[in-house]
């Protein structure tokens, strides 16, 4: 076995060859493809402006975000009945299992945030059952504009 290795992803090395979720881009940077990678994964998550996620969760990984830019909501909860915003500079954690949906509170600028995972596979559980209660998006990126 070769010896672990300070890895760099730049910017146009990302993959979006990644489970992903209605309304978000996933670019990964790492994960269990990563040789080297055992307990964490890393991405950048982007939410084009007035976009909506779906409802979803990330099984057993605990989840941190780091907002880069834009004002990001979520909600969360078994109806994503609650819900917080976060802006330039924050840092959000969502536990292992909740449920939860992220909102681009902007309709003129995305809002992106750097996602780190306690697990290396990626796991996202989509819940379309939830579509009756998540917040519906301001602008609809399904049809071409």
């Amino acid at each position: 076995m070769s010896e672990p290795m300070v890895r760099v992803v730049g910017p146009g090395d990302r993959s979006t060859d990644t489970p992903q979720t209605p309304g978000l881009l996933r670019e990964v940077a790492f994960d269990g493809r990563n040789p080297d990678a055992r307990v964490l994964s890393g991405f950048v998550s982007t939410v084009q402006p007035g976009a909506a996620t779906g409802a979803h969760h990330h099984g057993d990984q605990e989840t941190m975000l780091y907002v880069l830019e834009g004002i990001a909501r979520y909600r969360w909860g078994k109806r994503l009945e609650h819900a917080v915003e976060a802006g330039p500079g924050s840092f959000v954690f969502i536990p292992a299992e909740i449920i939860h949906q992220e909102i681009n509170a902007s309709v003129e600028e995305p809002t992106t945030w750097v996602v780190v995972r306690s697990g290396t596979d990626p796991i996202v559980v989509n819940l379309p059952e939830l579509d009756g209660v998540a917040e519906r998006p301001a602008r609809d990126y399904t049809e071409a504009e």
